[in-house]
């Protein structure tokens, strides 16, 4: 894992009726999708789910790189919008490039002093 990490965080709004099929979704995330990941610098990418909320917490070399990846990757498109028939609100493959993840600000952080 490289030194220089950018970290970010985003939220999406899963449809509480189709929970279990957002979640089945991710039992099996297409290969192509994760190769897409590792050419984008992916170092650590998480997803956390409880009801209809999902965080996810992206590690990257770069996330200018990593959203124009994205972006542009056919199977990540495919993938998106499989995925978003399952949710209420999240990523927009539709949206301009550079805004279709909805990254969260950081307002506060902690780390205990070594």
């Amino acid at each position: 894992m490289s030194d220089e990490l950018e970290r970010t965080v985003y939220l999406q709004r899963i449809d509480p009726d189709y929970s279990e099929e957002y979640l089945r979704a991710h039992d099996d995330v297409p290969a192509e999708v994760t190769d897409a990941m590792e050419r984008a610098g992916v170092e650590t990418f998480q997803l956390f789910v409880r009801d209809d909320i999902a965080v996810c917490i992206l590690e990257a070399a770069d996330l200018e790189a990593y959203d124009e990846v994205m972006a542009e990757d056919s199977d990540v498109q495919a993938w998106e919008r499989r995925v978003a028939q399952f949710k209420r609100e999240g990523v927009d493959i539709d949206a301009d490039a550079g805004e279709q993840v909805p990254y969260m600000e950081e307002v506060w952080s902690f780390e205990p002093a070594s």
